[in-house]
């Protein structure tokens, strides 16, 4: 399958700021500037400027698996400088609670707390060791740490076979009874994807149960809980919302994950919160009665801004409709798509040219580890290019050229990188050609050059530019807002009006959205019938109400009914072929006497 824009971590497309809806305006919300100077902030601070206190996750339950960071702790025990560093920049990310992933350290406890502190975090829970010869020496650490839960990155022990299950859930309970009774809250389980592919039939019913059902049921809730890493679980076809609502009270903690290629051929790929395929609304939505901390994981992340970034999403999210805030780009299939490839090289048989082209977010090609090293597409036909993509793997490029040739043999430079960054890069180009080449020339590791997916945009050479469509709101409210299905947000709607500027030439190119009457403006097709147009810009200002939440479609309305029923009427009423201008007249009015009072 293609990539869907949706799911990158640099979401592609335009970027329309959110605004806050009042009394029927749409007002812009001025970014907080920094002072140039002052005291240093507490962490958390300034990623929670964007929102209120009442928008997202409070920063008491948010955390970090130290994991994420991996790549800068090292394994075993990291310098006490090295942990220093780690942490001052996990809190200057935004973090208030940490979860490390081997504890305890060898370094004295009072040492970690004085480091701990002197960033402002608390350990929330922790992965380590559950060996029952240095159980006790990893309770007393904890416990001296005034940690919640004390974890581990598994089960504590095999589930190969139902009484293997059995067997852990025994020990476990074993464990947390002891962490319980010596001063700790409880023992974490974490699962992987095997814990729910490893299924087997139950002894008493004949029904096939996961290896997590049946600890779970083993094990005593008072000593044991779990953590249920949401990414791991999703990556083995399990519905996580779902399985949260069933089995919420046995899970208080979350490893948020997200990520692209989930439950799919090829290797699930990790990226920062609320960019990839993970309905995460639904999930915290679900988790919430239930959930004590809910931590953040990239395993091995490719920086700290990454977890800035995941910071924020959790910092900001918001129960109806999540933290995005971007509008997704509609650019049909990338004419790369399964196309002929040659390479300059490859490291491994694995990584061919072919699967930079599959549309698989899970396989890649790796070129030698050399430079300059190269991948070019033959696209089959000439076309009128606009865009090229690039997901790099952890080996990318900071410097390259993207390429293009009549023939395979002559080649164009179009676009210039000198200073890349990895992770996505969405590139405009122009031009005509039938082969376009990525000539990778600077390494920024020490391997080769490798990405999962080269996509490339145009349209073929010749071909007449579509006729604009003329859609007014009417379309959009009917398409976008409908009634049964009202699951759009403001930021949402705002994305779906600024779209529409490259849909009709009838439509305002210069008209700002910063407010209500902007965005009807910029909506609306000239030309009008008149009855209409007004009640078409009513019935948009009520879904922009609904959609901000302060109209809600149970609200009753003159007549006993709601607002839901209302909507439901002027939708049938304004695509009614039998409509008259009395009957457009009179839901306008209604219309406006619901948008009157908000």
């Amino acid at each position: 399958m293609q990539i869907s824009h949706a799911s990158r971590a640099r979401r592609l497309g335009a970027v329309l700021a959110g605004g806050a809806l009042l009394a029927g305006t749409l007002v812009a919300t001025p970014a907080a500037a920094a002072p140039a100077d002052g005291p240093a902030r507490a962490p958390g601070t300034v990623a929670g400027e964007a929102c209120g206190p009442d928008d997202g996750l409070p920063d008491s339950k948010i955390s970090i698996q130290l994991y994420t960071h991996v790549g800068e702790l090292g394994s075993g025990t990291p310098s006490p400088e090295t942990i220093d560093r780690v942490l001052g920049e996990v809190a200057d990310a935004g973090f208030t609670n940490v979860e490390p992933f081997s504890q305890p350290y060898s370094m004295p406890v009072g040492d970690y707390q004085a480091i701990l502190d002197r960033h402002g975090l608390e350990v929330s829970s922790s992965h380590g060791s559950t060996d029952w010869d240095t159980w006790p020496e990893t309770v007393a650490y904890a416990v001296a740490l005034g940690q919640d839960y004390i974890g581990t990155g598994g089960m504590a022990g095999s589930y190969g076979t139902y009484e293997e299950a059995l067997a852990t859930a025994a020990y476990v309970n074993r464990l947390g009874e002891y962490a319980h009774e010596n001063g700790a809250n409880k023992i974490v389980l974490h699962n992987h994807q095997s814990e729910f592919t490893t299924r087997y039939p139950d002894p008493e019913t004949g029904e096939m149960v996961s290896a997590w059902q049946v600890i779970e049921e083993n094990t005593d809730p008072r000593y044991v809980t779990f953590q249920l890493d949401v990414g791991w679980a999703a990556d083995a076809g399990i519905d996580v919302p779902a399985w949260i609502e069933e089995y919420g009270d046995r899970i208080e903690l979350l490893h948020v994950k997200d990520a692209v290629n989930v439950n799919a051929e090829g290797d699930m790929r990790q990226v920062a919160l609320g960019s990839g395929e993970m309905d995460l609304p639904a999930i915290i939505a679900a988790a919430e009665p239930y959930v004590q901390y809910y931590t953040y994981e990239w395993d091995d992340a490719p920086s700290f801004e990454t977890s800035a970034e995941s910071y924020r999403y959790l910092r900001c999210y918001l129960a109806e409709g999540g933290g995005g805030d971007e509008c997704d780009a509609e650019d049909g299939e990338s004419l790369a798509l399964g196309r002929p490839v040659t390479t300059s090289s490859i490291d491994d048989p694995a990584r061919t040219g072919e699967m930079a082209v599959d549309g698989n977010a899970g396989t890649r090609w790796g070129s030698g580890w050399s430079e300059p090293e190269w991948i070019a597409v033959d696209l089959g036909a000439e076309y009128d290019l606009s865009r090229v993509v690039i997901d790099w793997e952890t080996a990318y490029a900071s410097g390259y050229e993207i390429q293009t040739s009549p023939d395979g043999e002559t080649w164009t430079t179009v676009h210039t990188v000198t200073d890349g960054d990895g992770q996505f890069d969405d590139i405009d180009v122009s031009g005509t050609a039938r082969h376009v080449r990525l000539y990778a020339t600077e390494r920024a590791t020490q391997w080769g050059f490798s990405l999962y997916e080269l996509e490339i945009y145009g349209t073929p050479t010749g071909q007449p530019t579509p006729e604009p469509v003329t859609r007014g709101a009417g379309y959009w409210t009917s398409e976008y807002r409908q009634v049964e299905h009202p699951d759009h947000t403001v930021d949402e709607l705002l994305c779906l009006l600024s779209t529409t500027r490259a849909q009709s030439d009838v439509f305002d190119e210069v008209v700002d959205l910063t407010t209500l009457d902007d965005a009807v403006q910029v909506l609306w097709p000239r030309h009008h019938d008149e009855p209409v147009d007004v009640l078409d810009r009513q019935l948009l200002a009520v879904w922009l109400n609904v959609a901000e939440g302060s109209v809600s479609l149970d609200d009753p309305v003159v007549g006993g009914s709601t607002v839901g029923d209302l909507l439901r009427a002027v939708e049938a009423v304004r695509l009614g072929v039998d409509t008259t201008r009395s009957d457009v007249e009179r839901y306008r009015n209604a219309l406006e006497t619901v948008n009157a009072r908000h």
